[in-house]
C-alpha cells in the first residue's frame, strides 16, 4: 500500500480524536523513508530532535491506548464514546503497519510516536503528545 493510501487511513481513523492527558492532543501523520542503521528508540529520539541518550519508554499500542480505550466508569460521555474510536484506530494501525508500538519520549512534555514498519521498510504512523506533571 503507498504511503499517501496509509496516511489517509491512519487520518481518518483518528480524526476527532484526542489523547487526554493534561493537555489534549490530536494525532499527526508521521512519515520517515527507512533508516540505514538498525531501527530502535535511539532512531525515533534522532527523528524527534533529542539529545542521543533521551530516555524513551516502548510500550505495545495496547498498552498505550489502554486508558483511551477503557474509560474509568465515572468518565464524562465523549470519553466513552471515543473509547470504540480508539479501539478501531488500533487495529488500523495494525492493520497498515508491522511492529507497532508506542515510543514515548521522556519529558514534562512528551512526544509519542505509534509508529511501525510499512511494506516498504520505511516508517509512518501518527504523533501525539502527552504532559504529565
Amino acid at each position: 500500500m503507498n504511503i499517501d493510501k496509509i496516511k489517509q487511513q491512519l487520518m481518518e481513523a483518528s480524526e476527532g480524536l484526542q489523547m487526554l492527558s493534561e493537555t489534549d492532543a490530536t494525532f499527526e501523520f508521521y512519515y520517515h523513508e527507512k533508516p540505514e542503521e538498525p531501527f530502535d528508540e535511539e532512531t525515533v529520539v534522532e527523528w524527534d530532535g533529542k539529545p542521543g541518550g533521551t530516555k524513551v519508554q516502548v510500550l505495545s499500542v495496547d498498552d498505550f491506548l489502554h486508558r483511551m480505550k477503557n474509560p474509568h466508569p465515572n468518565a464524562d460521555q465523549v470519553q466513552k464514546q471515543n473509547a470504540d474510536k480508539f479501539k478501531k484506530l488500533e487495529a488500523k494501525l495494525k492493520e497498515l503497519l508491522q511492529d507497532v508500538k508506542a515510543y514515548k519520549i521522556s519529558d514534562t512534555a512528551m512526544p509519542v510516536y505509534l509508529i511501525g514498519r510499512t511494506e516498504d521498510g520505511d516508517y509512518a504512523g501518527l504523533k501525539t503528545l502527552v504532559v504529565e506533571t
